[in-house]
């Protein structure tokens, strides 16, 4: 039975919700979090955790300054980044502090983290077998941690400046040949679900933005899809969620990623034969709702192995993309905003590679042009 005061209610569907104070708006007033559960007990037990962590995050600086790594880690997540980035950046940083920075660093005292300590840290890294770019990544956290613990004058010196990287290593995109293409299309004409295969190797699109693609951006009397938005499933490190993961519809990557795509002949058909039997918002759908993208991964690998080919993932069908229309010698400009690159050197950077297949093509031509001079 709640008590008075505790601010625990029955609801009318049989739940029990919690209500506590999260902070005050601008004009004074309270803004409310509220937890749910189906027993009382869970209930009151969620509410104490939900207090207990927002107590400590209206109040970081009596911890952080003397405090552990943790402290400032779990301020520097909630306070500086949470409010600042999309979800699904938040949930990587999260991430990566809950994997590798807490246990590494998280009951040290922050004003006693040094240079030597941090450098050690990422060598163990790149020993463990983490590749280049997720070192990096983990650097970069601990990286935004430090500068920010400097700029609160929490430590003297900066431990993460100076420090020894991993040199990247630039791997050549796996991609399908042009007869592996053939093969899977083959397969995918097929299959009831193919069409999103398709229109990621006709279009480029990252398999988010397919999934998040409704029909009021497709406009086939123009024949030009508008790329607007991206679904994501991330993980939610909330401690009073209910769920470990949460579904994300958010705005696409960058503004480089909002872009318009003429869409070719055959694409737009298929468009127009798929809107006939569509009932929902979304052109992509599983069981009345969005289609995730795990769900296409998954429906994309099983069609890989009915076909045959080796396995792959799905991004490989936008490098698969990207090429074919390098070997059409596009203009670089005009793929890097099909693509919705932050720039055409970053295209050209990656795609500025031939397949061996192509090569071999290129070769043979300057082969016929030798023979005809003879």
């Amino acid at each position: 039975m709640a008590k008075r005061g505790e601010n625990i209610y029955r609801r009318e569907d049989g739940r029990w919700e919690g209500r506590y104070g999260k902070g005050r708006r601008p004009d004074g007033k309270l803004i409310y979090g509220y937890v749910y559960a189906r027993k009382y007990g869970d209930c009151k037990e969620k509410l104490e955790q939900a207090k207990a962590r927002y107590i400590y995050i209206l109040d970081p600086v009596k911890r952080c300054g003397t405090g552990k790594v943790c402290d400032f880690l779990r301020y520097w997540l909630s306070s500086i980044i949470k409010p600042h980035v999309k979800a699904s950046t938040f949930s990587n940083y999260a991430a990566i502090a809950d994997k590798w920075l807490l246990p590494f660093f998280g009951n040290q005292k922050l004003h006693k983290v040094g240079r030597e300590e941090v450098q050690y840290f990422i060598s163990g890294l790149s020993e463990q077998g983490l590749s280049p770019g997720t070192v990096r990544n983990i650097y970069n956290v601990l990286y935004g941690i430090m500068k920010k613990a400097k700029e609160y004058d929490y430590i003297s010196a900066d431990p993460c400046k100076d420090i020894c990287l991993p040199k990247m290593e630039k791997k050549e995109a796996r991609l399908l040949t042009l007869q592996e293409q053939k093969i899977l299309e083959q397969t995918v004409k097929k299959d009831k679900n193919g069409f999103a295969i398709l229109l990621a190797s006709y279009t480029g699109l990252r398999v988010g933005e397919i999934c998040g693609l409704t029909w009021s951006d497709v406009d086939l009397k123009n024949g030009v899809l508008h790329v607007s938005r991206t679904i994501r499933r991330i993980q939610c490190h909330d401690p009073v969620a209910e769920t470990r993961t949460v579904l994300v519809i958010g705005s696409a990557k960058s503004d480089r990623s909002k872009r318009t795509i003429p869409l070719p002949a055959c694409i737009l058909k298929l468009f127009q034969e798929h809107q006939e039997t569509s009932t929902g918002e979304y052109v992509f759908t599983y069981r009345g709702r969005p289609l995730e993208p795990r769900v296409l991964q998954y429906r994309f690998k099983a069609l890989l192995k009915k076909a045959g080919l080796a396995e792959i993932n799905f991004h490989a069908l936008r490098h698969t993309f990207a090429t074919r229309c390098m070997e059409l010698c596009f203009d670089i400009k005009t793929l890097s905003e099909i693509l919705g690159h932050a720039s055409a050197k970053m295209t050209l950077d990656r795609y500025g590679h031939s397949q061996m297949e192509h090569k071999r093509l290129v070769m043979k031509n300057l082969d016929g042009l030798f023979a005809r001079s003879a």
